[in-house]
C-alpha cells in the first residue's frame, strides 16, 4: 500500500522584518498594524528598522482610534534613543505632548526637529502652534513665517500667523492672513471663520464679527469656541438670543473639584498661612455643595502632579469639575503659571517644567469632556521673590488668560485683573474666597456668585487702602445652579 504525502501548493514561509514592517505600514487596522510592528521588534530589537517600528507604533497609539498618549510616548522616547538623528521621531512626540496639552514639551521638540531639518514648513508650522499656546506671540509669528518662506501654498503657516498677530493687537493684518487661508482651501475653515470673527469684533466691527461667528457655527454647529464667541457678542450687543437660549441646569450628577492651597514655599515667599486657610474652607463648602473633593495643601511639585492627574481621571465624563487654587502665581516667558511649594526659581533650568501652566490646565480638563469645567484661581498674592532675587523675565501679576473653548461650558475666575494683585485680608480667608464662601449656597447661579464678588471684592479691598478687581470669563452655553 503506498502513502501519498500532499505538498502544498504554497508552503507557508516565515515573515522576514522586511515582510512585517511592509505589512505593519499597509495594515488599516491600527490593532493588528501594532501587533505587526511587535513582530518586527520581537525579530529586530535594535538599529533602525527596529526604530522605525517604534515610531510607527507611537503614531498608532496616539493615533484618533486607540488614544493611548502616555504608551505613544513611551514609544516616541525609546524611536529616540535608538535613533536620535531622525527629526520625525522628535515630532510625532510633540504631536502626542500637544494631543496631552503639554505644549512646553511639544515646543522643545519641534525646535529639535527644525534644527535636524530646517526645509520642512510643516515642522515650523507645528513650532509655531506651541509657541502661540506658550503666550509668545512674537516667536509664533517668525516661526510661522519661516513656514511660509518654505511652503507659500500651505494654508496652516497662514493661520498660525494671523492668530499670533490677532494677539497682538494687529486685526487687520490677521484677517488679511485668515482670508488667505480660505484662498488655500484651509481644510478646517470653521476655524478660520470663527478666527475672523475675533478679529473684525477686536477692530470693533460686529457686524462682520457676527456674520463669521455664524458661518461658523453653519460649518461645524458642534465648534463650541464660535458658539460662545457668537453667543457672548449678541449678549454684549443686547440683541437677539441665540436660537437655543441659555438653560439652567444644576449639572447635579457627578461633581468632582481639586482643592489646591499652597503658603509655606520653599524658595518663594511665604503667605503666612491664608492660602490654606482659603482652601480648607473651599473644601469644606464644596463637599456640602456635593462635590467629591481632592486636596493638596502646600504640596510640592510631585504630589501637586499625582493630584492633577487623579483629578482629571476623575472629570472623565463628570457634570461639573472645578478646580480651586489659592497660593503664588506668576507671569513667566509668555505663559501664567500656578506654583507649588517647592519650584524652583524662575531662573533655575526646570521651572516652567515644574510650575502649572494655566494654559495647559484650562485645555486638559476641558479635555475630560465635563458637563462643566470652572477654574477659579486666587493667585497673584503679591510678588513672591524678594527684590534682590528678581527675574526680568518673569512678572508677580498675571497677564489675560486665554480660553478656548472644546467644550459647551467653561467658567474661568480670577481673584485680580491683568496685572493687579490680590491680596491677603485681616480676617482668616482673603478677600475674593470670603466673598466666594458667603454666595456659594444651594441654588445659587454659579455666575452671579462671580459677578457678585467683583463688586464685593473691589468694595471691600478700598476700606483697606488696596485696590483689587476679580474678573470672570464665561465661557459658557448654559447656566450653572449649585
Amino acid at each position: 500500500m503506498m502513502l501519498c504525502v500532499i505538498t502544498p501548493l504554497f508552503a507557508q514561509t516565515p515573515r522576514t522584518v522586511s515582510g512585517w514592517m511592509e505589512l505593519a505600514d499597509n495594515e488599516p487596522d491600527p490593532q493588528k498594524a501594532l501587533t505587526y510592528y511587535q513582530q518586527v521588534l520581537n525579530l529586530k530589537s535594535d538599529g533602525p528598522i527596529a526604530a522605525e517600528a517604534l515610531n510607527g507604533s507611537a503614531i498608532l497609539l496616539a493615533g484618533p482610534q486607540m488614544r493611548e498618549l502616555a504608551k505613544a510616548i513611551s514609544f516616541s522616547n525609546r524611536a529616540i534613543a535608538m535613533d536620535s538623528t531622525k527629526a520625525k521621531y522628535y515630532v510625532q512626540r510633540a504631536y502626542t505632548y500637544v494631543e496631552l496639552n503639554d505644549y512646553l514639551r511639544a515646543e522643545k521638540d519641534y525646535k529639535k526637529a527644525v534644527r535636524m531639518a530646517p526645509k520642512h514648513g510643516d515642522y515650523y508650522s507645528g513650532l509655531s502652534y506651541c509657541q502661540f499656546k506658550n503666550g509668545r506671540f512674537d516667536e509664533a509669528e517668525a516661526a510661522a513665517q519661516k513656514g511660509i518662506n518654505l511652503d507659500p501654498k500651505s494654508p496652516y503657516a497662514y493661520r498660525n500667523r494671523g492668530r499670533a498677530k490677532l494677539r497682538r493687537g494687529q486685526a487687520d493684518e490677521a484677517i488679511a492672513d485668515f482670508q488667505i487661508c480660505i484662498d488655500l482651501n484651509h481644510t478646517q475653515l470653521f476655524r478660520v471663520y470663527c478666527d475672523l470673527a475675533e478679529a473684525y469684533e477686536q477692530k470693533g466691527d460686529f457686524q462682520n464679527a457676527l456674520k463669521f461667528f455664524s458661518q461658523s457655527v453653519q460649518t461645524d454647529p458642534n465648534y463650541y469656541d464660535a458658539m460662545i464667541g457668537k453667543k457672548n457678542l449678541e449678549e454684549k450687543l443686547k440683541i437677539a438670543a441665540l436660537t437655543s437660549p441659555p438653560v439652567n441646569a444644576t449639572f447635579a450628577g457627578s461633581r468632582v473639584a481639586l482643592v489646591v492651597g499652597n503658603s509655606e514655599y520653599k524658595t518663594a515667599r511665604k503667605l503666612q498661612g491664608q492660602p490654606v486657610n482659603d482652601a480648607k474652607a473651599m473644601q469644606t463648602r464644596l463637599l456640602e455643595l456635593g462635590f467629591d473633593t481632592l486636596s493638596a495643601i502646600n504640596a510640592d511639585t510631585e504630589e501637586t502632579f499625582r493630584k492633577l492627574d487623579a483629578f482629571y481621571e476623575k472629570a472623565k465624563k463628570s457634570d461639573v469639575a472645578l478646580v480651586f487654587y489659592a497660593g503664588h502665581g506668576i507671569h513667566y516667558n509668555g505663559e501664567n503659571y500656578l506654583l507649588p511649594v517647592d519650584v524652583p526659581r524662575t531662573k533655575s533650568p526646570g521651572f516652567a517644567e515644574k510650575a502649572i501652566s494655566v494654559t495647559t490646565l484650562i485645555d486638559r480638563l476641558q479635555k475630560q469632556t465635563p458637563g462643566f469645567c470652572v477654574i477659579i484661581m486666587d493667585a497673584c498674592r503679591e510678588d513672591p521673590y524678594f527684590k534682590s532675587e528678581s527675574d526680568s523675565v518673569a512678572t508677580k501679576a498675571f497677564k489675560k488668560v486665554y480660553v478656548e473653548n472644546q467644550i459647551p461650558n467653561c467658567y474661568v475666575a480670577l481673584s485680580t485683573s491683568e496685572n493687579g494683585f490680590s491680596y491677603n485680608s485681616p480676617k482668616n480667608n482673603g478677600f475674593y474666597t470670603s466673598s466666594l464662601l458667603k454666595n456659594l449656597k444651594k441654588g445659587a447661579r454659579m455666575d452671579e456668585v462671580f459677578r457678585i464678588a467683583r463688586g464685593e471684592v473691589m468694595d471691600e479691598a478700598v476700606k483697606f487702602g488696596s485696590k483689587q478687581e476679580p474678573v470672570f470669563d464665561n465661557r459658557a452655553r448654559d447656566i450653572l445652579i449649585l
